[in-house]
């Protein structure tokens, strides 16, 4: 049998601390957690650099899980790894199509189109504002892609 040094019993005594901490931590938020948390840690992740209204990621997250119901289950589930999520993603590693991967950016999309981000030409130095939840189905007259300027005369 071979003796483990002192490095080894360390590094395993800390793994084995963390998965006891966070095994009942994600535990329950798989059975308890709500939908709205993996939306607003992806945001964060995404888009949190941009200069974006106090409460406006929590309120589109909370639209979010209500345009996607049929999803809210699943929402709920991955708010377990919410948490980390804030910080770190497979994204890169996922293959396109990948459900976690058209996840994020439907997300990303959604809220950014949501936003008068784009009426704006895109500028990231100036502070977002959230208009409403983007839904052509429900309010085709929004499109924020059109730029109502006067015409040069």
């Amino acid at each position: 049998m071979a003796k483990l040094s002192r490095r080894a019993f360390l590094g395993r005594t800390l793994g084995g601390l963390a998965v006891l901490v966070a095994a009942p931590y994600a535990f329950y938020h798989w059975r308890y957690g709500k939908s709205s948390r993996v939306v607003v840690a992806i945001l964060k992740r995404r888009v949190g650099y941009l200069k974006n209204e106090p409460g406006s990621f929590e309120r589109f997250a909370r639209e979010y899980v209500d345009y996607k119901k049929e999803y809210a289950t699943e929402l709920a589930r991955l708010s377990a790894i919410a948490l980390p999520f804030t910080y770190v993603t497979l994204y890169r590693w996922l293959p396109m199509g990948h459900p976690l991967r058209r996840l994020e950016d439907n997300v990303v999309s959604k809220y950014l189109l949501s936003t008068d981000f784009f009426q704006h030409d895109a500028d990231e130095s100036r502070n977002l504002k959230y208009l409403s939840f983007y839904e052509p189905q429900h309010a085709p007259c929004r499109n924020p892609f059109v730029h109502l300027r006067k015409p040069d005369v």
